[in-house]
């Protein structure tokens, strides 16, 4: 710091019993005017002097009234920065005691101690108080230079200890925030903002240390991997801030329902993580389980609504299920999925064939990638005929796989891995437009025009870009939209129900039918199924199989078919594989069936001899 660019702080206190002391001070220090010799001077020389150093100068007379106009200057927050303190002031106390109720007051005022050397030494100086760089003696007698130096050399040095001071206060509170700003980026990155627990990137190292504690202590462990059941369905309906808030409720019934010692971790948007410690035997584990899944299920007010959910809990244990964090929480999760597969709100251990199955899933998945980038898949096509007449008047496209080193693999295989990765848009876009393709290669062979029915899958329906897709894969491959039917379950009808039927009226604007697929088996109400633009109703094979040995299924179909005839829809029977099942939709007046008792799917070729065939006045046997 330079001196020059600094106003520093010139308050000075003289501590003297003697006046006259005092006001030599006031004439070295502050002087109030040069006189007529100095003014007389610069006029002589025609130059103008540079101005002597001005002190603010205070007086005491006595100790004790030193050490209060310290005190007053610190309140008012103009501290002196150097004292003159004579040695001797009868009859109150020296300069000695005086410097230590001064230094008790103020910590930082200079000193100069005005004494001669017969007063004290400077050993029995050092005994009566402790002193470093803050004290200087001034030996009397002093003449004006002396003082003038000490003053400007000590007020000098208190204000650059003050600047330091500061500097470094400034420093450390630069240093704290920074602190504070670090802690807060780690608290983001190891926290979930949500829930506040832990989260996926602290789960490992939590774990690992849990793992450590295990070996040392030969304990087991267990790590409980939970995932909430169709949670997206109250995001879907009430909104992702009562989605959020529910979160909220399950992670607090989570954390108080273990033990302090356990850990629980939010790991992905619906899923959790729990570690529990000190575990004597993998079935100990099944009681905690059981605890957990209740308090998850416990019900929860949310925007208005008492809202409950339900979720599979996977568990897997060390040492047995894997002796590394990556390995014990991939298998629990696989045990989740297992649990998820067979039915909700339940818990399931992890065994190895667990993982064999999750090895096939991966294997298949990416089979399926590049089945689609190979053209692997083909696609068969079951005919649907007019009951009345026994003609062909349909086809339904279903598609296979014949998979290289495999053979055929059913779709009940790879339908729902291509659902959970994915893919199943692909794989749907491609079988719409090969069905559209293969119907005009029909009209062209001569054939007479049928409608192509095609199943549409949940996840592709809900895309944003269906209709357009939909309607570029009509315009590309020149087919009637007329000819063309989409079957949609009803489960996909009922989710979102606005939004649904906005989408099944644009469909139906471009001219495509509508059919209901497996009606009965899902959310059957007249009121939606009047306000749903639909063509027709596809009875499912699960009532058909037992016409002829169950009455209630009887019954059942019997009430479809005239529940559609009411709303002018048509009816369809799917699974037809008897003659006394045919026997009992054409005695209901049922319009349409399709089955094994008709054909089973086959390849275009052998379709169209089928079609041919059916021409004839006669309905086929197998």
């Amino acid at each position: 710091m330079s001196p020059l660019s600094v106003v520093p702080n010139r308050r000075i206190l003289i501590i003297d019993d003697t006046p006259a002391i005092h006001q030599d001070f006031r004439k070295i220090l502050s002087p109030e005017n040069e006189g007529p010799l100095g003014k007389t001077e610069a006029l002589l020389l025609g130059a103008s002097r540079r101005p002597h150093q001005h002190f603010e100068l205070d007086s005491a007379y006595q100790g004790e009234e030193a050490v209060e106009l310290v005190k007053r200057a610190q309140a008012e927050g103009r501290p002196y920065a150097l004292a003159f303190i004579d040695m001797r002031m009868p009859p109150g106390w020296d300069g000695l005691q005086t410097i230590e109720h001064l230094w008790k007051t103020d910590p930082q005022l200079q000193i100069a101690l005005c004494t001669a050397f017969s007063d004290y030494s400077w050993e029995a100086m050092a005994e009566r108080i402790e002193f470093g760089d803050q004290l200087l003696i001034l030996k009397k007698p002093f003449d004006s230079l002396e003082i003038r130096q000490m003053a400007s050399a000590l007020t000098w040095k208190w204000q650059l200890a003050q600047d330091a001071a500061s500097k470094m206060r400034n420093l450390e509170q630069t240093i704290e925030e920074r602190v504070q700003e670090l802690l807060s980026v780690s608290h983001l990155l190891h926290y979930d903002v949500l829930t506040g627990l832990p989260n996926s990137t602290l789960l490992g190292d939590r774990l690992s240390q849990h793992l450590s504690q295990s070996r040392r202590h030969d304990r087991q462990l267990a790590v409980m991997f939970i995932g909430l059941d169709r949670f997206k369905r109250i995001n879907n309906a009430l909104g992702h801030p009562a989605g959020d808030e529910m979160l909220k409720l399950v992670a607090q019934s989570l954390a108080t329902t273990v033990r302090e010692t356990d850990s629980v971790f939010r790991y992905g948007s619906d899923e959790f993580v729990v570690i529990i410690g000190d575990i004597l035997h993998p079935q100990q584990t099944r009681g905690v389980a059981e605890k957990l899944l209740a308090a998850i299920n416990t019900p929860h007010s949310v925007a208005g609504h008492d809202l409950t959910v339900t979720a599979s809990l996977g568990i897997s244990i060390y040492p047995y299920d894997g002796a590394d964090a990556v390995t014990l929480i991939k298998n629990a999760e696989t045990a989740m999925r297992n649990v998820k597969d067979c039915g909700p709100n339940n818990f399931s251990f992890f065994i190895e064939d667990m993982n064999l199955r999750a090895r096939q899933q991966q294997t298949l998945e990416t089979g399926l990638r590049l089945a689609l980038q190979r053209e692997e898949f083909v696609l068969h096509y079951q005919p649907k005929l007019d009951l009345a007449r026994g003609t062909v008047v349909g086809a339904e496209a279903l598609v296979r796989w014949n998979r290289p080193g495999h053979g055929w693999v059913f779709p009940s295989d790879f339908i729902p891995v291509a659902e959970d990765s994915g893919l199943i848009v692909a794989l749907s876009q491609w079988v719409l437009r090969q069905a559209c393709l293969q119907s005009q290669a029909w009209q062209k062979q001569g054939l007479p025009p049928i409608c192509m029915s095609v199943n549409v899958s949940a996840i592709d329906f809900r895309q944003h870009d269906y209709v357009e897709r939909l309607t570029r894969t009509l315009a590309e491959t020149g087919l009637d939209p007329t000819l063309l039917e989409l079957e949609i379950t009803e489960s996909v009808l009922m989710q979102n129900v606005d939004a649904t039927i906005a989408t099944l009226h644009a469909i139906k604007q471009l001219g495509v039918r509508l059919a209901i697929d497996d009606f009965g088996t899902g959310y059957s109400s007249l009121s939606y199924l009047q306000k749903f633009p639909v063509d027709v109703l596809k009875i499912d094979q699960s009532f058909v199989r037992d016409l002829g040995t169950d009455s209630n299924d009887a019954k059942l179909v019997s009430s479809i078919i005239d529940l559609g005839k009411s709303l002018n829809l048509s009816i369809i029977a799917e699974g037809v594989e008897t003659l006394e099942q045919l026997d009992f939709l054409k005695l209901h007046q049922c319009e349409e069936g399709q089955g094994f008792y008709f054909s089973k799917a086959v390849e275009p070729d052998a379709f169209a001899r089928f079609l041919v065939d059916s021409q004839q006045p006669h309905l086929p046997h197998p």
